[in-house]
């Protein structure tokens, strides 16, 4: 038992001789122990001796990575990964950054202490209309990512009745989705706006935002998709709205397509991404946007109606001298003032189209107020 004792509780002295052996600079353990400790280590409230190792290795260092995990411990990549996706899925530690560097923290967030009595059917729907994007990227849904939303504006209502208050506001936006299509026909408000509407319909995905409440779901998609020009966010988009496009371009007989180009160049231009990831099979009508003044001027950085008509009237070129499509789906991300789909419409009539079309991901609900930050 002394010779036992001594090679395990003095891990710097080798199992044969005296010569004191290289100790691991985070566990303190030469390699050759690595495995001795793991089997005396094998029992603790987190259920398995992998986790109970994480979580003190976290502690100990703040930060960890798989590659380091494997060397220190011994074990295969694919049981790290098992034990470490368990401990985030108990929310014990949270991952952050993406493969190749992502790295595990223990979590510092403070459980919620709040209990809220909602109904199934509340509950139903919050799962489906509602989530909230967290200062750090985190996408919260259903009714823990409503808690979130009340708590980082410090609305002091009891969430049910703070709940109970967004369903019915929500019932309302969505009872403007009365068409065959379970879109938001904003025709008439075009109609109430300009002076001539050029298109013969637009219809909206849904609103940007609710009155109080903030953006919707699709309203957080596409301003986080459009500013952190995430792929994963712009695809999560065309999956949502590609059956809905589909039943439009049928219904409508479209038989060419248009894209509004973007006011300023990005590097993952997020209609140009859509149009990837929707592959409408449509002849497709170029549309590119140009600078007459010596500095380019985005639409959302104009507040007033007349500006955003005038820069879209002198900005916007529809390529094509003659367009010989009958109905054109215009596209756009989003309706603010409607002045960027109405000028390319009226273009697009000049040049030959008989219908235009608007489909925009999001628009505007109250009136045509003007959405600056997309």
């Amino acid at each position: 038992n002394a010779k036992y004792k001594t090679k395990v509780f003095n891990p710097g002295i080798a199992a044969c001789g005296n010569q004191p052996r290289q100790r691991h600079r985070r566990t303190g353990f030469d390699t050759a122990h690595q495995r001795q400790w793991q089997r005396q280590t094998s029992h603790g409230r987190h259920g398995t001796p992998t986790k109970i190792q994480i979580i003190e290795i976290i502690r100990k260092n703040g930060q960890i990575q798989v590659k380091e995990l494997v060397q220190m411990l011994g074990l295969t990549q694919a049981a790290i990964h098992r034990a470490l996706n368990k401990l985030v899925a108990e929310k014990v530690i949270v991952k952050r950054g993406g493969a190749p560097k992502v790295f595990y923290f223990l979590n510092s967030e403070k459980p919620a202490t709040t209990t809220t009595t909602i109904s199934e059917e509340q509950k139903k729907v919050l799962d489906q209309s509602y989530i909230y994007i967290t200062p750090v990227g985190k996408i919260e849904s259903g009714l823990d990512g409503f808690i979130s939303w009340m708590r980082s504006t410090r609305n002091m209502q009891s969430p049910e009745k703070c709940i109970t208050e967004y369903l019915l506001i929500l019932q309302e936006a969505e009872s403007h989705k009365n068409n065959a299509h379970h879109l938001i026909d904003a025709t008439d408000r075009f109609n109430k706006v300009f002076a001539t509407n050029h298109l013969k319909q637009i219809f909206y995905h849904d609103f940007y935002s609710l009155v109080k409440f903030g953006k919707t779901k699709m309203g957080q998609y596409l301003l986080n998709g459009k500013q952190s020009q995430s792929k994963i966010l712009i695809r999560k988009i065309s999956e949502i709205i590609a059956p809905e496009l589909q039943r439009l371009i049928k219904s409508k007989r479209i038989d060419a397509v248009a894209w509004a180009p973007h006011s300023l160049p990005r590097k993952v231009p997020f209609l140009k991404e859509l149009e990837k990831n929707l592959k409408l099979d449509l002849p497709k009508i170029e549309i590119i946007k140009v600078y007459s003044g010596d500095v380019p001027i985005a639409q959302k950085s104009l507040s007033k109606l007349e500006e955003r008509i005038q820069n879209a009237r002198e900005t916007m070129i529809v390529v094509p001298i003659k367009i010989k499509a009958k109905n054109v789906l215009l596209i756009d991300d989003a309706v603010g003032s409607g002045a960027t789909l109405n000028e390319i419409s009226a273009k697009l009539l000049l040049k030959g189209a008989k219908n235009v079309i608007g489909y925009a991901v999001v628009g505007s609900y109250k009136g045509f107020e003007v959405i600056k930050e997309v």
